[in-house]
């Protein structure tokens, strides 16, 4: 699609924010152009990336939800290190923006609280930590946030709740 097409679209359901997300927007040509149409179309946008690519070009009135990828994902390796000093500058210009790390089991949860300590991200940015479904239950997820009370929010992955039978296309 284009554009054109997106905004067209968009108008159909006026008043609600905008988020880009699935797969990598951030790879897709004409993103940073998409973003800047909505902005000044006046609507609230939101960008969710995996943090592969970086984040310089995203409109700082656009709220970037990034992931920090975790070992089980088996894409560790592909988080940027200058992601989360572009993050913290965004902050200090007042961005809204959050971190995500998508967690598949209790490695994942104790890699990420400690990456979470390393990098003072709790202090600096809101941090959501979400669970994958049936690998790392909500209740266990909820249970290790309490026990080390971690200053992070605990998020559903809605589409698995709402979508529970497709795991590609919500």
């Amino acid at each position: 699609m284009t554009v054109a097409e997106i905004l067209s679209w968009v108008e159909s359901v006026p008043g609600v924010m905008v988020e880009i997300t699935g797969g990598e927007p951030l790879c897709q040509p004409g993103v940073h152009a998409l973003m800047e149409a909505l902005l000044a179309a006046g609507r609230p946008v939101l960008v969710e990336t995996n943090g592969s690519q970086p984040l310089d070009a995203v409109p700082d009135a656009v709220g970037v939800i990034m992931d920090v990828k975790c070992p089980d994902s088996g894409m560790a390796t592909s988080n940027l290190p200058e992601n989360l000093v572009i993050l913290r500058q965004r902050q200090q210009r007042g961005c809204r923006d959050e971190i995500k790390f998508v967690l598949s089991s209790e490695a994942d949860f104790h890699w990420a609280r400690a990456y979470v300590a390393t990098e003072q991200l709790a202090s600096t940015l809101p941090v959501l930590f979400s669970p994958v479904q049936p690998n790392l239950l909500a209740p266990v997820l909820a249970d290790l946030l309490l026990k080390y009370r971690l200053n992070v929010r605990l998020q559903l992955q809605l589409h698995t709740l709402l979508w529970p039978d497709q795991t590609r296309g919500v």
